[in-house]
C-alpha cells in the first residue's frame, strides 16, 4: 500500500488548488481524479471563457449556514490572491464589468496551468481512478481504488457536488462524509433555469429581454434580481434567473407556492411608463402594435395585448387612458407560476450539502481530525459572475496549506 502525507479525492478546480497549496509546502501528495484529465468541469465555466473571479469579492454574494465560517475562508485567499496566483502562472487577464476573465477568453487556459502546475510540482495524479471505498486505519485514511490501496495522514475532500454530472460528478463525496458522521442539507441545482406553467412560453422560446425578475415563496418577496432575461420554450432562464434559482429550487422542494413577477421596465415607475407610452401612440396614423414596437421584443408586446384583449391592429389613438395603465401595470408585473427546475444536466452548481457548521475555519471536519472539505461539496455557493470558482480556490488554498502545515500533529 502506498503512502502520502495527503490525499485529495477530486481533481477540478478545488482539488488542483488544494493540491498545488500542499505540495508547495513540501509534503507528498497524491490527487486522485475519475476522468481522463484535470479540472475537465472547468471548460464550461463561463460558456467557455471562465469568469474566475469578480472585482466585487463580497461574502454578501454567497450563501452558506455559517458565515463567519465563509467570511474567514474567502479572507485567506482573497480575490488578489486569486489574480497575484494565476498571474505567476503565466495566465494574462482582463475584467470586463467586474468579471475577470483569462486574456484570450478560453477557459482551457484556465485548466491547463493549473494542470501543469500540478504536474510541474511532482504531485502523483491518479486519473480514471475512482474510489471505490473510505475508511481509517491506525490514525491514518485508507481509500480503496478499483485495484489498490493508498494512506494518507490528512485527506482532503474534493469530488464537487451533483451539478454538470456530464463531467463525472456522483456526489459520491456526500456518502464518504457521511460515513464520518456528517449530516448533509439535501442539494439540489443552482444557477439553473426554471420551468413555468403558463402556455405562451413555445411562442417566446428565444426572446431575451432587459428586465428584473422578482422571486415570491408563498406571497413573500424572497429575492430580485435584474438584467438579461432569457425565455425558453417552458419558461425563463438568463443570468437574474440564475441568481434566484436557489431559491426556487428550494421553495419547490418544501412544497411553497413559488411564483415570479417580471419588469420589464425596472428603470421606469408605472406614471413615467404611461406618459411615455401615451406619448408614443399619440402620434400619427400607426396602429398599438406599430406604436409601441420600439419599447420591447414584438413578441412579448404581442403576448402582452393579446392578455388585455387589446387587438394589436387597433388604431392606437383608440387606445384609452384605462388600456394604456393596464398594458403599464402588466409589462412591469408580469406573473408566472414557477413548478420545476431543470435537473443537474443544466445547473452550473449544487446548492447544499455539508453544513459549514460542521467544519472549522481551515474547513476540517469537527468530527474527525485530519479530514477536510473544499469546494462544491460543502454548503456554500453564490451568484453567477466568478464567486464559485473564487470559493473553489480559496477552499482549495486553505485545506492544502493547513493540512500540510498539520503534518504530524
Amino acid at each position: 500500500m502506498k503512502s502520502y502525507d495527503v490525499g485529495i479525492i477530486g481533481g477540478g478546480a478545488s482539488g488542483m488548488m488544494a493540491a498545488i497549496s500542499a505540495k508547495r509546502c513540501g509534503v507528498s501528495v497524491a490527487l486522485f481524479e475519475k476522468n481522463d484529465i484535470l479540472g475537465k468541469k472547468i471548460l464550461a465555466t463561463g460558456n467557455g471563457r471562465c469568469n474566475f473571479t469578480n472585482e466585487d469579492m463580497d461574502p454578501g454574494y454567497f450563501y452558506s449556514d455559517d458565515e463567519s465560517c465563509l467570511r474567514s475562508v474567502l479572507s485567506d485567499f482573497t480575490k488578489e490572491d486569486t489574480l497575484s496566483f494565476f498571474s505567476d502562472l503565466g495566465i494574462l487577464y482582463h475584467q470586463r464589468e467586474g468579471y475577470y476573465y483569462p486574456r484570450n477568453h478560453q477557459a482551457s487556459a484556465i485548466r491547463s496551468h493549473l494542470s501543469d502546475e500540478v504536474y510541474a510540482l511532482g504531485v502523483d495524479v491518479y486519473l480514471n481512478t475512482e474510489v471505490m471505498d473510505l475508511d481509517t486505519d491506525h490514525n491514518r485514511f485508507v481509500i480503496s481504488c478499483k485495484d489498490r490501496s493508498f494512506s494518507f495522514q490528512k485527506l482532503i475532500l474534493c469530488s464537487g457536488g451533483l451539478a454538470y454530472p456530464q463531467g463525472g460528478n456522483t456526489g459520491d463525496g456526500y456518502e464518504f462524509a457521511k460515513g464520518f458522521s456528517h449530516s448533509l442539507m439535501k442539494p439540489l441545482p443552482a444557477l439553473v433555469p426554471l420551468d413555468c406553467s403558463e402556455p405562451y412560453f413555445k411562442f417566446l422560446k428565444g426572446v431575451r429581454a432587459f428586465g428584473k425578475v422578482s422571486l415570491y415563496l408563498d406571497g413573500s418577496l424572497t429575492v430580485s434580481d435584474t438584467g438579461e432575461l432569457q425565455f425558453t420554450k417552458s419558461g425563463i432562464s438568463g443570468i437574474p434567473v440564475f441568481n434566484i434559482s436557489r431559491f426556487a429550487t428550494r421553495g419547490l422542494e418544501e412544497k411553497k407556492k413559488v411564483e415570479g413577477i417580471l419588469d420589464f421596465f425596472p428603470d421606469y415607475d408605472e406614471e413615467t411608463l404611461f406618459t411615455k407610452i401615451q406619448t408614443a401612440v399619440s402620434r400619427g396614423s400607426k396602429n398599438v402594435f406599430e406604436s409601441l414596437s420600439g419599447f420591447i421584443h414584438e413578441k412579448i408586446l404581442n403576448e402582452a395585448l393579446h392578455n388585455l384583449h387589446i387587438p394589436p391592429e387597433k388604431p392606437a389613438e383608440l387606445l384609452t387612458k384605462e388600456d394604456i395603465r393596464l398594458l403599464c401595470h402588466n409589462l412591469k408585473n408580469w406573473k408566472v407560476r414557477i413548478t420545476a427546475f431543470k435537473d443537474y444536466e443544466f445547473a452550473q452548481v449544487t446548492c447544499g450539502g455539508i453544513p459549514l457548521s460542521e467544519v472549522d475555519d481551515h474547513l476540517q471536519s469537527v468530527y474527525h481530525n485530519g479530514l477536510y472539505f473544499a469546494g462544491e461539496l460543502l454548503n456554500a455557493d453564490a451568484i453567477c459572475g466568478g464567486y464559485n470558482l473564487q470559493w473553489a480556490w480559496s477552499s482549495g488554498y486553505v485545506t492544502g496549506c493547513h493540512a500540510a502545515k498539520m503534518i504530524g500533529s
